[in-house]
């Protein structure tokens, strides 16, 4: 019999969901039935805490969908940056290797950062303070005790900014004993990883840690008219913490750090000539471009986060967190992707934020536990884009050196209140449920001038307004212990994403009207179960989810009349995700460890009309997300000598293909005949391992390698302005070696 491979694809999902319900039937015997497997005390697996609810709790006793990858996780694989997780949580996706078209995405649901007017889906926060836009993805994870990923709508704890989850980055604080860690690391396209951390106790009350991080790579992709390679990685970071711990119940904790990128940007290799009606023929081989404009992009991220908290004599606690941020990002681009000097982009992006949260919650020993809080954001974001004709513009109808522009500012200011509590109904049941309510302001003021171009057919003018939006968010959930050590949950949770306005080169037949777009909202449904069984051995958590979206903000062709159509971004779509995620951690042997995980998902547009080219209708077509993903890693140590132990690591990951725009097309005919892929990013398969001596003082010394098949897959598929199709691709095979000493 022959299998293909969309069956093996059935047989994978359906293994998934055996593992699934076998995991709740395990977990659901009494816990005197389960087979006893005595465990060394060093093979149990330590139960963890997460701040999912703004607070210190089990994940076993979190009623969330919760990833959580340690300090130690990241160390033994090859993770340097936030985007690296990616390949280890499911349901999570991440691009930003460019930088203005960063994406993360949880559940098939996410956005990017390319309009100041256009919020995230998912937050990103570092000790529980908000970082803004997913330019952060570039944050080093050397300095951090583990990273908290939160699938689904986050509405009642986070806001406005998780209404497709959030990722909360939790430090590694400095404390009463020193520590120093190192990492090096070089291999193929010299590539170079520094990373490093010093703490140090000063006295029994303060402590201070300094941590920096390096990333240097070659370009993958040569330029040959200007000799550069492009798609490099240039990145540098450093952090301070200051903690202040007397004793008396008051800590402070402070932290300072910056992040800097200067990278010669690939946004795309072009496929087709630069309006798409042809192939391209200036250098057609992937891995060659010809830009008369050398790409490049900027980026420099700094903030300062607060935290202050008290331990009251009744148990109770007071907490201060306040964060202080700002991002400047740069991009310049030759937009008609070829040698003639047609035009090229100049963008420039600011953001600053304050932000500001109080709570005060109950002690934890009694049945009944609650809390309180209110929150604020004051954000400002600034544009300033530039398109400019070069000595050819006169084929556009543009005279050398004319600019279109579009420059402003949008002021955004957030107000959170929100409550939660948890009553033990019995031993056994608990019922939890919280509510913020949030109230959003934005005033933007922006002009845009393309009269440079008539031939565009581009807007000219000035918008200034300012639109609210109001919401309440609930949480409900009811959890059941059904052994010592594992729970099982039901769920229910709302969120919501602000309003805000597209803020691009629009077309004049939907300015200034056609700009603005109102909040959109979630609801969710989630059933799992999670923890501990076989006395330690096994650690599982099993999540069914199903979301609904209303309102979704997304691209649309809107109908001018005569026609005409425009892309506008408006509430224009209704979206379901539903599936399965499965996580399980082992430790059968001594020295071993093993995680393996996975997650089934169907993300469709339920109702989108006019969302597909020339206004079609692409109900029922799929998000851009795969609907099936799968992994697991390895790590085994094993004593050789009194001083010398071996150390292997194996990790493997594999997401299907899916597709990246509502049409749910994979190719994209051209004009003069024939066509060119597009709008698929084909399955991918992921192998990495490393081997490597490790020595009781706390070194190690290790060869790695990355991506061991040799997937070459498209990464990202791209039409850019005039119709340019482009891709990028993963990198292929590499090498290294790695030296860590950590003490």
């Amino acid at each position: 019999m022959t299998i293909t491979k969309s069956g093996r694809a059935f047989e994978a999902r359906g293994a998934l969901l055996s593992a699934l319900f076998g995991g709740i039937a395990v977990f659901a015997q009494p816990a005197t039935a389960q087979p006893t497997i005595a465990q060394p005390a060093s093979q149990a697996i330590e139960e963890i805490s997460v701040n999912a609810q703004k607070r210190e709790a089990s994940l076993t006793d979190t009623p969330v969908s919760v990833s959580v990858v340690g300090s130690a996780w990241v160390s033994d694989s090859n993770m340097t940056a936030l985007d690296d997780l990616a390949d280890a949580v499911p349901g999570l996706t991440v691009f930003s290797d460019f930088l203005y078209n960063s994406t993360v995405t949880l559940r098939g649901v996410g956005s990017y950062s390319r309009n100041v007017g256009f919020d995230e889906r998912v937050g990103i926060y570092l000790d529980g303070i908000y970082l803004g836009p997913s330019y952060g993805l570039n944050q080093n994870l050397l300095d951090l005790a583990q990273i908290e990923v939160l699938r689904g709508p986050q509405g009642t704890y986070f806001g406005r900014n998780a209404v497709a989850g959030a990722i909360n980055l939790k430090s590694q604080r400095p404390g009463d004993d020193p520590a120093v860690k190192a990492r090096a690391r070089y291999g193929s396209h010299d590539t170079l990883t520094l990373q490093g951390l010093v703490a140090l106790p000063l006295n029994d009350a303060w402590a201070v840690s300094l941590s920096a991080g390096l990333q240097k790579r070659d370009g993958l992709v040569k330029n040959a008219e200007t000799g550069d390679m492009l798609g490099n990685k240039n990145r540098e970071a450093l952090r301070a913490q200051l903690r202040f711990s007397p004793g008396n119940g008051f800590e402070a904790y402070l932290s300072l750090d910056r992040h800097e990128a200067r990278e010669r940007a690939l946004v795309g290799d072009p496929l087709s000539d630069t309006f798409g009606a042809a192939p391209d023929t200036f250098a057609p081989a992937y891995g060659t471009v010809m830009f008369n404009t050398a790409p490049h992009q900027s980026l420099v991220a700094q903030g300062m986060g607060l935290d202050l908290s008290w331990t009251l004599a009744n148990g109770a606690t007071v907490r201060s967190l306040t964060g202080v941020r700002s991002t400047d990002a740069a991009m310049v681009n030759d937009t008609d992707y070829s040698p003639i000097d047609l035009l090229h982009v100049d963008y420039a992006e600011e953001y600053s934020h304050v932000s500001q949260e109080l709570r005060y919650g109950s002690g934890a020993d009694s049945r009944f536990r609650y809390m309180v809080g209110v929150s604020y954001l004051d954000q400002k974001a600034t544009t300033d884009r530039h398109a400019r004709a070069g000595a050819a513009g006169y084929l556009l109808g543009m005279a050398e050196g004319a600019d279109l522009t579009n420059a402003g500012q949008v002021d955004t200011s957030a107000w959170g209140l929100f409550a939660s509590a948890d009553y033990d109904m019995t031993d056994q049941l608990t019922l939890s449920a919280g509510l913020r309510w949030s109230h959003d302001k934005k005033s933007v003021d922006w002009a845009v001038d393309t009269s440079a171009g008539p031939a565009f057919a581009l807007a000219t003018g000035r918008l200034k307004d300012s639109r609210a939006d109001e919401d309440l968010s609930p949480t409900v959930s009811l959890s059941y212990r059904l052994s010592g050590a594992s729970n099982l949950f039901l769920r229910y949770a709302e969120g919501y994403k602000s309003g805000g306005y597209n803020l691009d080169y629009v077309n004049a037949g939907v300015f200034p009207d056609g700009l603005a777009f109102d909040k959109e909202s979630a609801r969710s449904y989630e059933a799992g179960v999670k923890g501990m069984a076989f006395e330690g051995a096994l650690w599982l958590s099993a999540t069914a989810f199903w979301v609904d979206y209303s309102d979704f903000q997304v691209n649309q062709f809107r109908d001018l009349g005569e026609g005409r159509t425009a892309l506008v971004i408006a509430n224009a779509a209704s979206v379901r995700t539903k599936g399965f995620e499965l996580e399980i951690n082992a430790k059968p042997l001594k020295g071993l460890d093993v995680r393996a995980w996975g997650a089934v998902l169907d993300g469709t547009y339920r109702s989108f009309t006019n969302g597909g080219i020339g206004g079609s209708d692409v109900s029922g077509n799929r998000l851009d997300a795969p609907r099936f993903e799968a992994g697991f890693k390895a790590d085994y140590s094993r004593p050789i000598t009194d001083t010398l132990s071996a150390l292997v690591h194996v990790s493997f990951s594999h997401a299907d293909g899916y597709y990246v725009t509502p049409d749910n097309i994979k190719a994209q005919p051209l004009a003069a005949g024939g066509t060119v892929p597009f709008g698929y990013l084909g399955a991918r398969d992921m192998l990495a391992a490393k081997l490597g001596l490790a020595g009781e003082a706390g070194w190690h010394i290790a060869l790695y390698g990355e991506n061991l098949l040799d997937d070459r897959s498209v990464a990202s598929s791209l039409r850019d302005f005039f119709g340019t199709i482009s891709q990028i691709r993963r990198e292929g095979r590499t090498y290294g070696v790695e030296l860590s000493l950590d003490f």
